[in-house]
Formats: C-alpha cells, structure tokens, sequence
C-alpha cells in the first residue's frame, strides 16, 4: 500500500508547474470593432463597424455617436468649472474679508485684557466708589439705625455688581465705554445722597442736643434746623467743598 501512493503521488507533483504556466499565461485578442465602440463613446473618434449591424439594429445612435461622446460632456463641465472660478474666488475673498472684521469684533468685545475702556475708565470709578464706601460706613457713626446701614450698603453692592457685570458682558468697546460712564454718573448721583442723608442726620443730632441743653431759640424746631443745615450744604457744594465736612 504504500509503494502505491508512492507511485502516484509522482506524477501529480509533476503535473503542478505545468498548471502554473497555464494559469499565467494571457492572450489578447485585438478587436477593431470593439476599440471603435470605446473610442467613438469616449472621444468620438473611429467609425461604428460592421457598418450593416448598427445601419439595420442602431442606426440613431450610429448617427448621433459622434456628437454625443463622453468627452463633448468633459469639455462642457471643464467651461462650466472655469466660468465658476471668478466667483469662486470672489466668494473666498468676501469670506477671508469677513473672518477678518469677526476676529476684530472679537478682540473688541471679549472682555479682560482688551477691555481699554475699563483702563481708561477705572482710576475714576473706583475712586469714587471707594468715597461712596467710606460715607456708608459713617451712617452708624452719625447715630442711624443698622438697618439702614445695610439699605445703602446693598445700593453699593447693586453698583459695584452691575460693574462686574459690564466688565464680563461680550459687548463692544463702544457701548462698554458708555456703560462704565452711566455706572460713574450713578455713584456720583449715590454720593450725593449720602452725604445729604449725613448732614440730615448731624443737623438733628444737633438739634437734639440743642434740644437738650434747652437752648433752641422760640418757635424753631428739629425739622427747621436740618434744613436749614442741609441749605448751608448745598451751598458748600455748589462752592466747590465736594463733600462732607467734619
């Protein structure tokens, strides 16, 4: 048994080179008329043959192969792009113009170290808030109640909250500008009327001990006293004093 598939196996290990080589080899054929189909479709170049076959079972595209080849359609599509380029161009132009003026609108409205209005505007605003701190702190001093106290001591966070709130807003440098000028008109105007509250409040400290003391002249009273002292203040400042006095 084992001479026999000795035997056999010999010839079958012959035969595998010559199915190789079979399998390699190629053989082309050239057909006339079947590289006229390509040309004529691709480029429009060549006749259709046989010519009997196409005159009797495709006379119509025979007839219109010619003009309605593959490349008639390329040419066409090369114009189309070429025509197309201009305002293709013009449209990236536009595009790289807008993303220019986007970047600066973004270097103008992004808050932080771009904010210049802030810079321009900062020595002032605070400095004036700090004057609008220190008068709240004298309203216990001058005898008041602590629940009024922390009534202008909330109007004095509402300001400095709402210039926290334009200095993080996305806004243009423009319109921060105008709004840091509101919020300085509105410490200014807040100042104003603390200080008139502390001369309110001294005038009838006064008058109490005036009162007191049992020398308030005949016929004047508490309220005629303060303001006459809150006349005497406006006039101080319409002078030029620019605040309170001690």
């Amino acid at each position: 048994m084992y001479k026999c598939h000795k035997v056999w196996a010999i010839p079958v290990f012959m035969l595998m080179p010559a199915g190789d080589a079979l399998a390699q080899s190629i053989t082309y054929n050239h057909d006339e008329s079947v590289m006229n189909q390509f040309t004529v479709g691709e480029t429009g170049v060549g006749s259709l043959t046989p010519d009997f076959y196409y005159d009797a079972l495709h006379r119509s595209y025979r007839n219109g192969a010619m003009t309605t080849n593959k490349q008639l359609y390329r040419s066409h599509l090369q114009l189309v792009i070429y025509q197309e380029v201009p305002q293709a161009e013009a449209i990236d132009s536009a595009l790289t113009q807008r993303m220019r003026v986007e970047a600066l609108n973004i270097a103008d409205r992004t808050p932080g170290v771009t904010d210049l209005a802030y810079q321009v505007e900062k020595g002032k605003i605070e400095g004036k808030l700090a004057i609008l701190k220190q008068h709240i702190e004298r309203i216990t001093l001058e005898g008041d109640s602590v629940g009024q106290y922390r009534i202008w001591l909330e109007r004095y966070n509402a300001i400095s909250c709402g210039l926290q709130a334009v200095r993080d807003a996305y806004m243009p440098m423009g319109k921060r500008k105008e709004q840091y000028l509101a919020i300085y008109q509105d410490i200014l105007v807040k100042t104003t009327e603390v200080c008139e509250y502390i001369m309110y409040l001294r005038a009838a400290k006064s008058a109490d001990g005036m009162t007191a003391s049992g020398s308030v002249p005949r016929g004047a009273n508490i309220t005629t006293i303060a303001r006459g002292a809150h006349g005497r203040w406006k006039v101080a400042m319409a002078a030029g004093s620019g605040g309170v006095r001690e």
